[in-house]
């Protein structure tokens, strides 16, 4: 834009339009910013929630429904990973070997098989949103496809996407085992904010050469990866080998299958204790005496994992790690009552302090409460790390990542928040790159649920976004700014068509805040029952965004299409205000307006002078009709002390002030 970036937000917002030729102005003033044209102006009608073509043809071919269950004939891919990766932290490069074998439980026969080389956005001249350090992305020294080795030309690679082509279709039900041999170095922190390495400290995020989405809807999807929007993954099982040098500990996705050849007998039994016991037990100090918790030995040393029916596999490894665990109690479908395996690993340092005085009882704590608010926690373990990043966090199965906290209330939010993926997207396998709002969003909501139930709501202290209160400042400061944006991108691109200064306030808070509304407007119970259910159906299979919105719209009952349209593919804000209270000889009429652009209900609360509160709701049916003003009639006896709009606060209306009448 030249010059212009120059120019600040205010200056923006305060030149207005410009018109030339005397020309009407075709568009109008953006509503935050004039709420009095606004209010003036003929209310837009929220209209249908349009599916895309390609989801129709799935209902078409019942592999999905209209009522958000998954079809019949629905279906989904499957890869076995063997994976043996060697880390050189003196070379600081990473040599893997993988055997894929790929099935297609698809109905196409597939000429093509795409995998993904994510390293490569480090490579130089890869595209990419963000700056990054260039590596050299991935070497590749092998690639074998149905015990035919292939050569360059045989295969294609675009930026983070290789395309394989197959010498013979494969068919439905049938399986391909691919073989590749593969390097890479990675990249210094702070990387992309997701892995990389520092120092002593590699946490190996999307290291491997790994098998594209195939799915129902859109074939191969193989958006590239550009830094900013996050994955989509088809679930899997893994066997992993990882050597690192002697006396480094790692922690991964997975259970850990050879600990008598890493760990000694003192930190076995630390590990039993912590089981057993529900403490939080130190298994290893780094220094001096961290070679009492390792398996006696020298050079390197191979960590044995595997993982089953999860969408991806994550490992970070170091010397520098304290190791603290515990356990997590969940309840079992049975009844009974199971126990899962806590691992903390963090650095003894005054910027991770908070890792030391809480990193394995907030994990602890994570999956115990969001195990109550959602379902049990399906896992046989969960590790928490520190290092690498530079702010916040990253989630991949079984495994979070995390900035070196000293605060312990807001490490206590940010794991809430990264544990809470291993539900969304985890179990609930939605495309995070196109719609980030499904993974980000439910679990910005979760997570708020979460710290309340613990914390309490509200709290000083920690991070905003952690509670529904901060939640809702940080979207409605964005919106007062004129800065509110929709969920739903058209075109498919998701989150990497968003400005990266909107990227957390949308899709996170903006997100969280129009479930919280949603919950206003069903009730509660009817919202909590319609989230576990949605999870419950899409656990381990890919949900689209309609199928969030029909099986919401399925156990309410009710059509809700004004409000999925208004929230997620409008950027409306919602503005109700009380106009005037009027007495007449026995009545007194209340007159409502509505000044933004977002349909919602109007929940009043009454406060009589003899201290009852009378409560009153009009219908959203009420605007949708147009109207700009409604007026409510209520008895004038006992005296009306305070009339308020929304007295709980159940939905982000942009001005809180006219929202109430008092008494003269």
């Amino acid at each position: 834009m030249g010059i212009q970036r120059c120019r600040t937000l205010a200056a923006v917002l305060l030149a207005g339009p410009v018109l030339t030729g005397g020309a009407p102005a075709q568009t109008r003033a953006a509503p935050t910013l004039d709420p009095g044209a606004t209010a003036s102006a003929p209310r837009p009608i929220p209209g249908p929630v349009y599916e895309t073509a390609a989801f129709s043809r799935a209902v078409a071919r019942r592999t999905r429904t209209r009522t958000g269950v998954p079809g019949p004939a629905y279906w989904i891919q499957h890869a076995r990973y063997t994976i043996a990766a060697t880390l050189d932290p003196a070379r600081q490069r990473l040599e893997g070997r993988e055997r894929i074998l790929y099935l297609n439980r698809s109905p196409d026969s597939l000429c093509q098989i795409a995998v993904y080389l994510r390293q490569n956005v480090f490579a130089a001249g890869s595209p990419r949103r963000d700056f990054a350090p260039v590596t050299g992305g991935v070497t590749l020294s092998s690639v074998t496809v149905a015990g035919r080795h292939l050569v360059a030309g045989q295969y294609t690679i675009h930026g983070t996407v290789m395309w394989i082509s197959l010498s013979q279709p494969l068919p439905p039900a049938d399986s391909v085992r691919l073989e590749i041999a593969w390097s890479y170095t990675p990249p210094p922190a702070p990387a992309d904010g997701r892995e990389g390495h520092e120092g002593h400290v590699y946490f190996m995020g999307y290291w491997y050469p790994q098998v594209a989405v195939y799915d129902d809807v859109d074939g191969w999807v193989t958006d590239p990866y550009l830094l900013q929007a996050e994955f989509y993954m088809d679930p899997a099982d893994y066997d992993v080998r990882i050597a690192v040098p002697h006396g480094w500990v790692v922690g991964a996705t997975g259970t850990l299958r050879n600990a008598g050849a890493v760990l000694s007998s003192a930190a076995r039994d630390s590990l039993t204790a912590a089981r057993t016991s529900g403490r939080v037990v130190r298994v290893l100090t780094p220094g001096a005496t961290a070679g009492r918790a390792v398996a006696a030995g020298a050079g390197v040393v191979t960590w044995h994992f595997t993982a089953s029916d999860v969408r991806d596999f994550a490992w970070g490894a170091s010397d520098q790690y304290a190791w603290d665990a515990t356990r997590a109690l969940v309840p079992t479908p049975a009844g009974a009552t199971d126990t899962v395996g806590i691992t903390s690993l963090f650095r003894l340092t005054a910027p991770a302090a908070a890792w030391r005085a809480g990193g394995a009882r907030f994990t602890r704590d994570a999956v115990e409460q969001l195990s109550a608010y959602l379902w049990p926690y399906p896992y046989p373990q969960m590790t928490s790390m520190e290092g690498v990043l530079s702010s916040g966090g990253m989630e991949y199965p079984m495994v979070t990542l995390m900035q070196p906290w000293a605060d312990t209330l807001s490490l206590a939010g940010d794991l809430m928040h990264e544990t809470g993926h291993m539900w969304f997207p985890m179990q609930v396998g939605s495309n995070e790159t196109r719609f980030p709002w499904m993974d980000e969003g439910l679990t910005q909501f979760d997570a708020a649920q979460g710290m309340r139930a613990l914390y309490g709501e509200p709290r000083s202290g920690g991070r905003p976004n952690d509670s529904e209160a901060g939640q809702r400042a940080l979207y409605l400061d964005a919106v007062r700014a004129g800065q509110d944006a929709p969920l739903m991108i058209p075109g498919g691109g998701g989150g990497d068509d968003y400005p990266e200064s909107l990227y957390f306030v949308i899709y996170y808070d903006k997100t969280a805040q129009a479930l919280a509304a949603l919950r206003g407007v069903v009730g509660p119970d009817i919202w909590h029952r319609a989230l576990v259910e949605y999870g419950h159906r899409w656990i381990g299979r890919h949900p689209q965004p309609y199928d969030f919105f029909n099986t919401i719209d399925d156990i309410a009952g009710r059509d809700l299409s004004w409000f999925w349209t208004t929230w997620f593919y409008e950027a409306w804000p919602l503005d109700q205000a009380i106009d005037s209270v009027s007495t007449a000889a026995d009545s007194v009429t209340i007159t409502i307006s509505d000044r933004g652009l977002a349909p919602m209900p109007v929940v009043l609360a009454v406060t009589r002078a003899d201290g009852s509160v009378q409560r009153l709701t009009l219908p959203v049916a009420t605007w949708l009709t147009g109207a700009r003003r409604a007026r409510v009639r209520v008895a004038r006896d006992p005296g009306i002390l305070r009339v308020e709009i929304d007295p709980e606060a159940l939905f982000p209306d942009v001005d809180r002030r006219n929202q109430t009448w008092r008494a003269p």
